[in-house]
């Protein structure tokens, strides 16, 4: 009997004293972009198989953002945040955000939307063999991401 009374006030005094549980709050950041491949484990070879990336920019800096590319061209994909890189040797391409604005049959008010473009540069040059690829904050001048990737068949 004197074990379990002992034993009844250990717990009790324990979960008396015991500390709660302290909430963690996350913010969302939307001053970061990212740009990486989809599938591949490394970041220096592309080929027909791997040329997906992930290219997350929040809405805040679509207007502001520039991204140049060597040897290559930025295409969009049904996802709106995978992005397809084709080997283009010998050209230079821009892709940025514009705002394109629709208008709903059912609705009077226009409807705002970023639309992802791209278009030529010029003539590149940099090795056949290897793409750049500039993701450049237009307010501020300079280079938020630069990445090579090496073209191999």
């Amino acid at each position: 009997m004197k074990v379990i009374f002992y034993a009844f006030i250990f717990f009790i005094s324990g979960s008396i004293c015991s500390q709660t549980p302290q909430k963690i709050k996350f913010q969302k950041n939307s001053t970061l972009i990212y740009f990486f491949p989809k599938e591949s484990k490394t970041d220096s070879f592309i080929s027909t198989s791997n040329d997906l990336f992930y290219l997350v920019v929040p809405d805040s800096l679509k207007r502001s953002i520039a991204i140049y590319v060597e040897n290559g061209k930025i295409l969009r994909s049904g996802n709106d945040s995978i992005v397809r890189l084709s080997y283009l040797p010998g050209l230079k391409y821009e892709s940025l955000y514009v705002i394109k604005e629709t208008k709903d049959p059912g609705d009077k008010k226009l409807k705002k939307e970023f639309e992802f473009i791209s278009l030529i540069n010029g003539a590149s040059s940099y090795a056949k063999n290897k793409m750049l690829v500039q993701i450049i904050n237009k307010n501020e001048e300079k280079v938020v991401i630069e990445n090579v990737y090496i073209y191999k068949n």
